[in-house]
């Protein structure tokens, strides 16, 4: 499969990005609203969208310093404007089957996990491991968590990344600027969301901005 650009949205989820979530912080609402903008922008340009959700069982502390996306909880739920209606929930079940086709299938592919690292998900692992060239919008919550682990995945594996510095939500005691060195290092792009989306469709030049900092 060979695509051009694709969406990532790393748990693009309440308690991170309401006010009334448990990992919120005042720049997330900011975030909240370019991640939509994106979302609106991949769907009308058709390109695809993976997003991963966290779940975590009540009786657990899950990976984060603080409890966020407790099964059940209002705090799990997306974002509005964050769900296509031509989409597919691979859920929890750790397997490697795919759907033939499943980027032409649906314009939203879902993985639901335990941990904030995509690649734990095997189906994760698998679809991304048959893809060709691309390069991946990254915007999401948790710079030193689930999107510096997405971010340097797919460095890892030879995907261009571009990070929308404005779409991305640092969650409570995570060292973000850390996180960012690492990922530049690693050849991860940083760029607003509106200089993503203003691209043609060609390959990126790399251009850089700096990504703001936590409040």
């Amino acid at each position: 499969m060979v695509y051009e650009r694709i969406l990532l949205d790393v748990e693009a989820q309440r308690d991170f990005f309401s006010p009334s979530g448990s990992c919120y912080t005042p720049r997330a609402e900011r975030a909240a609203k370019q991640i939509q903008r994106l979302f609106a922008w991949a769907e009308r340009e058709r390109i695809p969208i993976l997003s991963t959700m966290l779940r975590v069982r009540p009786d657990r502390l899950g990976p984060l310093p603080h409890p966020a996306c407790i099964e059940g909880s209002p705090g799990e739920k997306r974002l509005p404007r964050t769900l296509l209606r031509r989409r597919i929930n691979f859920g929890l079940r750790n397997s490697t089957d795919l759907p033939p086709r499943a980027l032409r299938q649906y314009g939203q592919i879902l993985f639901e996990q335990r941990v904030t690292n995509p690649f734990t998900h095997s189906r994760f692992e698998r679809l991304i491991s048959e893809l060709g060239p691309a390069t991946f919008v990254v915007c999401g919550a948790g710079v030193a968590h689930g999107v510096f682990q997405a971010a340097v995945g797919l460095r890892a594996r030879n995907f261009g990344v571009i990070l929308a510095s404005d779409a991305v939500a640092a969650l409570p005691g995570e060292n973000a600027e850390m996180a960012v060195l690492c990922m530049e290092a690693k050849g991860v792009v940083f760029a607003p969301a509106r200089l993503i989306m203003a691209q043609p469709r060609r390959p990126v030049t790399p251009f850089r901005t700096a990504l703001p900092t936590r409040s």
